[in-house]
């Protein structure tokens, strides 16, 4: 018997033709189609239905933003003070500075639009000043007190010879000025610094008699000068 491998119907040994649909019986290679299978013989086709989100996931992602912010927050809380020992913070100019126990602080106005920080004894001559002006960019120090220093000679005054020294780790000059006049004999201690393009000028002023103490308290001040 031959089988028909187009429809699988039996054939005689001898048949060349399938007596059912005529496919060639000759020997040759030779493909079976698939094999028909009733509906009800055919497995179930199982499809996987996705996992469902974890019920965890929400919660997670809001409880990690809120320790973001928490940890933001904290970070925030414990940045270092830059006004950490002082008791001034100038509302005006970019420091912090500890006023002399028994000095004042408040602004100097000079005209109508100049206002300035100002310290001094409220019963005694004593005053020092703070002015802070933005420089052009890359401004040295060396050009800044020559500039101040020519205010100082337009004003009739003699600026004394220059040294070195610090204001808050940044490199500073200063001098003395001796000014003559009808109420007595003043002195004045200027210092003047340049810190990220802009020019700071610090002024003492005091009577010569009192100078020595005032310019230890001014000292003082400028050791507790802390920039924001």
């Amino acid at each position: 018997m031959v089988v028909c491998p187009s429809c699988r119907h039996v054939n005689p040994e001898e048949a060349e033709r399938c007596q059912r649909c005529g496919y060639s019986l000759e020997p040759g290679a030779t493909s079976y189609p698939p094999v028909r299978r009733p509906e009800a013989d055919r497995p179930p086709l199982e499809i996987q239905p996705p996992a469902p989100p974890s019920r965890w996931r929400a919660p997670l992602i809001v409880g990690s933003l809120v320790a973001a912010v928490v940890a933001t927050g904290v970070l925030w809380l414990l940045r270092p003070d830059p006004c950490e020992g002082t008791n001034f913070e100038s509302e005006i100019f970019g420091y912090c500075v500890l006023v002399p126990e028994g000095w004042e602080a408040g602004p100097a106005r000079f005209g109508a639009d100049v206002t300035l920080d100002q310290f001094a004894p409220p019963t005694e001559p004593a005053t020092v000043v703070v002015e802070a002006v933005d420089l052009e960019a890359g401004t040295e120090l060396e050009a800044w007190s020559e500039f101040v220093r020519q205010r100082d000679e337009e004003a009739g005054l003699t600026p004394g010879p220059a040294s070195g020294t610090t204001v808050d780790g940044v490199e500073a000059l200063r001098w003395d000025v001796t000014v003559e006049a009808e109420s007595g004999t003043f002195r004045m201690r200027e210092v003047v610094t340049v810190r990220n393009d802009v020019g700071w000028r610090i002024t003492l002023n005091d009577l010569s008699e009192g100078f020595a103490t005032t310019a230890a308290v001014f000292e003082d001040m400028l050791g507790s000068w802390q920039f924001r």
